[in-house]
């Protein structure tokens, strides 16, 4: 992702501008942490505009950030528009531009396919189409893993604090158990299988995300899946307050970024989106099936082109649309994934086996070649070579191994 914090200077030294929209919690803390770790590199400091009013207050190692209000942030705000608005006409102008010769190649490509033309026009219409290709290519928003990869120091405002604590309370999370936040779109025999490892294991759950219409209600078990749109600051008090998290969303990965919690991510449809960026991040790869042989489609192959090409098809055409279907992780799979979260939160994340270790490695050298023909790949892939310090989880490593 592009880092929206403008930089700057102040009697010669780098400082970094941003103003973080928490309408948006995920997005937010992907910006907070790489602005951060941004200042850190360029020996400058990061100031929140609107200081007074941000809930939300880092401290990476090695930088300084600071809450601007005054008359001074009144001129940084002006900085921080000016340059915003420049950014957002860029934008506007490359996809305006994009845009046209997609349609553009789009023509060409179809008039040389007209077998009524002469072939030599032909042959020219496909070179102009291809010659078109790189005007038509969307810029890719890629994800800054370097610079989410140090953890940093967070803290909330004590009225935000407050604010959560009363919801939290309000829907039975009370201070005593560990807690996990459960956020699940699978199975309700599923879900209920991995609540009730849960609850044997000690912890209080608390549920997010959307609703599972058949699951039960369970006396430790905090349903918050009612709150509909759910406060966004609720969100990252809830995440902050948990010992580890289980998750299919990235968002709600992504918000672990910023409090540091573990993460479990269940249920992914490829190794590059959800590879978890802190070693304290698991993660486990869905069923992938091939609609048209109904065999299965093996780890091995979600690191190959053709499956890619799959994927794009279903996002720009629908998910019914593609070759491949997906079948959700079993109870007994996402139980042993579970398990695998507990020992390394108990064992401080030190035992990482030998599979995991090579199948990091694969998805580096896959996410190199991919990276040029797929924008999925591009865009969540390895960042200058560094894709994560997490794994996946340890009996899937060992199946590709």
């Amino acid at each position: 992702m592009t880092i929206p914090a403008v930089e700057t200077t102040k009697g010669g030294q780098p400082l970094l501008l941003l103003r973080p929209d928490w309408s948006q919690p995920a997005r937010s803390a992907v910006d907070l942490l790489a602005a951060g770790a941004r200042a850190r590199e360029i020996g400058g400091t990061l100031h929140l505009l609107n200081g007074a009013n941000q809930p939300v207050r880092i401290s990476p190692e090695g930088a300084s950030v600071f809450a601007t209000e005054g008359p001074q942030a009144a001129w940084w705000s002006v900085v921080w528009s000016t340059v915003s608005a420049i950014r957002g006409l860029r934008a506007w102008c490359r996809e305006t531009v994009s845009s046209a010769a997609r349609e553009w190649r789009r023509e060409l490509r179809r008039q040389a396919g007209d077998e009524r033309l002469p072939f030599e026009l032909r042959q020219r219409l496909r070179n102009m189409a291809d010659a078109s290709t790189r005007y038509a290519r969307r810029e890719i928003d890629r994800l800054p893993r370097r610079l989410l990869r140090a953890p940093s120091s967070v803290s909330l405002s004590p009225a935000a604090m407050e604010q959560a604590r009363m919801q939290l309370t309000a829907r039975g999370l009370a201070d005593g158990r560990p807690l996990v936040t459960f956020e699940s779109r699978m199975r309700p025999d599923i879900a209920a299988a991995a609540i009730e490892f849960l609850l044997r294991e000690g912890y209080t759950v608390a549920r997010v995300g959307d609703r599972s219409e058949g699951l039960r209600p369970y006396d430790a078990v905090a349903d918050l899946t009612t709150l509909r749109p759910p406060p966004p600051l609720l969100e990252v008090c809830l995440v902050s307050a948990s010992s580890f998290i289980v998750c299919e969303s990235i968002d709600l990965q992504q918000l672990a970024y910023l409090t540091n919690t573990p993460s479990l991510v269940i249920n992914a449809r490829d190794p590059f989106m959800a590879y978890p960026v802190r070693a304290n991040g698991l993660f486990a790869l869905c069923n992938a099936i091939d609609l048209d042989t109904a065999q299965a489609i093996t780890i091995g192959d979600m690191l190959r082109e053709p499956y890619f090409r799959d994927l794009r098809k279903q996002e720009a055409r629908g998910r019914r649309r593609g070759s491949y279907g997906y079948r959700d992780n079993t109870s007994e799979e996402v139980i042993e994934a579970l398990k695998e979260m507990t020992a390394g939160i108990g064992g401080g994340w030190t035992m990482e086996t030998e599979s995991q270790s090579r199948f990091r490695a694969r998805v580096v050298e896959a996410g190199a070649e991919l990276a040029v023909v797929s924008p999925h790949v591009a865009e969540w892939g390895p960042d200058g070579g560094f894709i994560g310090d997490g794994r996946l989880v340890q009996f899937q490593a060992d199946r590709v191994a």
